[in-house]
């Protein structure tokens, strides 16, 4: 049981682990199967971003979602200071198609969360077989599926880096430990909602704070002498975790004055703020999902967002209850135990409770995402308390070793028959406790010559189930349509139609009614209450010219007499204004048509100088004063000039864009946000990058230290 195996050894294994993973999941990343449900979006908000971020550009504004939407939702829920997504970027540069590099990066990305979990269990338990044996059953848990179907590991992984970082700058106060602190926190507190693991992070702290008070004044006290030390880069820190917020609290500042809208989300029920959730609609909590993975016993009808574990961890557990609980199993079962109760919307008090006096918890609906996110490998570090609890029984004789030995060969008996009486097991599962028995009769008898046929059984004994649930569950898999390019040129015709298919057969709802899931609140209003055959014809450019406006209130627009006008082309537009000054009506056509002009392509009039998802400058020349409508999505920060002159934009047609121009030729140019946003943003994705290299830097200089 001692920690005396060759690091090179434990890499060996560790490498050896993911390689085996990656050929039972390889249909899906070499894509071969789809991926599904929020995968997709992910996948595809993504290839937005990182493609945008290589040609210099950080998008805050998605013209290719219903018909133009503020990105800031997309780019919370990715977590876009995320140095991991250069990744992709190098992958593309090297020629690799987004599908392969996205997926690609899906399959290290969520390596890396698990060799930060290695990592943890070596500082809790500084026990490498032990730590190896976390390592596996989380990676062959079904945490791993949720890649391909989900966003999860997005959120789980840094919360794991976090957490890994925290455990051992608490131990060893190292630079290279505090930034890992510092930007795996900066990445989780910009996500979408920051209060999954701000959550978790408190339930944490009060807990450990009531079973080892004592360790927190040395604990303290080797924080202040880092922080003396190092006292610039702790503020500088600080500085920029504190900026990292600014965006967030813009994103709900907006969301809560109704700039967008969740329509797909809260059915009839639309609240004032897009991102709060009826306590109504909470429905599936973290018991629902436990007893919906319960239906799936018979491995061979598993699915996705079923919760599966190794069997052999709970041989594990078992073997732990032969021995003494320990003050740390005890923190860990509480600390999980009170999360879930307060998980349960319906049947106990504290949900409730809380509900009503934690503000953050009305941003919360789904969550059974907690299980995903911190209670599956706060159960596998349990696990692995309960193999330290088994090793630590002390041995007195010989006598007392065969007893332990009858103990844990009755456990895997118990094993055989509870698998039996269940009458579904698969032969798996039969292997998986036959080579479970070897592995611990060897163990406990200190028969491994060499140590390193102990890693090779435990592999074995933990991966040998995983392998064929696995295999019952890529059977289920759809197959993989190829992608249409998102493409970043301007398009006149077919506005509403421009956002190309979804890849993986999802198809765009745009041109078929339904509701939106996420949209400008102004362009949403149009889309459920005008007939989408009238919405269509309408946008089928992009721009239009009309000679007369006529300003309306937002709480009288008349969608029948909206939607005539949009069949009939009448030469007309509907404007809101929020300013008093008097709003100019027609222009000075002597004999304006009856008609709008729409405008179908380039030439000597009207030419597109620039276009990116933040930004539009065209050229045009008019021989008598127009409104110019374009028809993209309406939203507040969005400012124009003409002529280099800043123009009052209306909302036009009560989900678009419209301004006058003059007589002549006019540059007008388009431009979403303000220019102090977009150094923010940029530097603090530059900040992530810093943090990512000082990491490399300084625990590479800690190691050279430690080796002399």
């Amino acid at each position: 049981m001692s920690n005396t195996q060759p690091k090179n050894v434990t890499v060996f294994w560790i490498v050896l682990a993911f390689v085996v993973w990656i050929a039972i999941f390889f249909p899906f990343v070499s894509s071969k199967l789809a991926i599904f449900e929020d995968a997709i979006s992910y996948y595809e908000h993504t290839k937005f971003f990182v493609e945008n971020l290589a040609k210099g550009i950080f998008p805050l504004w998605d013209p290719f979602w219903t018909n133009g939407a503020p990105n800031d939702f997309f780019l919370r829920r990715i977590g876009a200071f995320n140095p991991s997504y250069l990744v992709i970027i190098l992958f593309e540069a090297l020629r690799i198609p987004y599908t392969y590099a996205y997926l690609s990066f899906l399959a290290l990305y969520y390596w890396g969360g698990m060799i930060a979990f290695y990592l943890l269990a070596m500082r809790l338990y500084n026990n490498r077989l032990i730590a190896y044996a976390g390592y596996l059953i989380l990676m062959f848990s079904s945490l791993g599926t949720r890649l391909f179907d989900s966003y999860m590991m997005l959120i789980t992984v840094p919360i794991i880096w976090f957490f890994y970082f925290l455990v051992a700058f608490s131990q060893t106060p190292r630079k290279h430990l505090f930034l890992g602190v510092v930007l795996s926190f900066m990445i989780l507190s910009s996500t979408y909602i920051p209060f999954y693991f701000l959550s978790f992070l408190c339930f944490f702290l009060f807990f450990f704070a009531v079973f080892y008070f004592k360790q927190i004044s040395d604990i303290w006290s080797r924080y202040r002498h880092f922080f003396k030390e190092n006292r610039v880069l702790v503020l500088l820190s600080i500085g920029i975790v504190c900026l990292s917020f600014i965006p967030a609290i813009m994103f709900y500042h907006n969301s809560s004055h109704g700039q967008i809208v969740l329509p797909a989300r809260h059915g009839s029920f639309q609240p004032g703020d897009a991102l709060l959730v009826p306590a109504k609609t909470l429905d599936w909590g973290a018991v629902e999902d436990l007893v919906f993975s319960t239906y799936f016993s018979d491995f061979r009808t598993i699915r996705f967002a079923v919760i599966y574990i190794p069997f052999f961890a709970f041989i594990i557990f078992a073997l732990g209850a032969l021995g003494r609980i320990t003050r740390r199993a005890a923190f860990m079962f509480t600390c999980g135990f009170a999360l879930l109760c307060c998980l349960v919307p319906h049947g106990l008090p504290f949900y409730d409770f809380l509900f009503k006096h934690v503000f953050f918890l009305k941003y919360f609906r789904n969550l059974h995402f907690f299980l995903w996110f911190v209670l599956i490998p706060l159960f596998v570090l349990l696990i692995l308390e309960h193999w330290k609890i088994f090793n630590d029984i002390k041995l007195t004789g010989l006598v007392t070793k065969k007893r332990l030995l009858v103990c844990m060969l009755s456990i895997h008996v118990m094993a055989v028959v509870f698998i039996i009486l269940r009458a579904d097991g698969i032969i798996s599962s039969y292997i998986m406790i036959f080579l479970s028995a070897i592995f611990w009769t060897m163990l406990l008898l200190e028969r491994f010559r060499p140590y390193s046929w102990a890693f090779a059984l435990l592999t074995l004994a933990v991966v040998v189930q995983p392998v064929e649930v696995y295999h019952y569950l890529v059977k289920r898999g759809g197959p993989y349509v190829p992608e249409k390019t998102y493409g970043y040129h301007f398009s006149f015709t077919n506005v509403t139609l421009k956002q190309p298919d979804l890849p993986f057969s999802m198809k765009s709802s745009l041109a078929k009614g339904g509701v939106l899931y996420y949209a400008a609140s102004g362009y949403n209003s149009v889309f459920q209450n005008i007939t989408n055959y009238s919405l269509n014809k309408y946008l089928q450019n992009a721009f239009i010219l009309v000679d007369h406006v006529q300003v309306i209130e937002p709480n009288t627009v008349i969608f029948s007499l909206l939607e005539w006008h949009f069949l009939e082309d009448d030469n007309k537009a509907f404007v809101f204004t929020n300013t008093s000054d008097q709003v100019k009506l027609n222009s000075n056509n002597p004999n304006p048509s009856d008609k709008v002009f729409r405008i179908n392509r380039e030439d000597d009039s009207f030419k597109i100088l620039s276009f990116d998802a933040n930004h539009l400058k065209l050229r045009i020349t008019v021989p008598y004063e127009k409104f110019l409508i374009y028809n993209d999505s309406y939203d507040s920060h969005w400012h124009v000039a003409v002529n280099g002159k800043r123009e009052d934009l209306y909302q036009t047609n009560v989900g678009f864009k419209g301004v006058w121009i003059p007589a002549g030729k006019s540059i007008v140019e388009f431009r979403y946000g303000y220019w102090w946003q977009y150094v923010l943003n940029i530097g603090l994705l530059l900040s992530g990058v810093l943090f990512l290299l000082g990491i490399l830097w300084f625990s590479k200089k800690s190691y050279a230290v430690k080796e002399s």
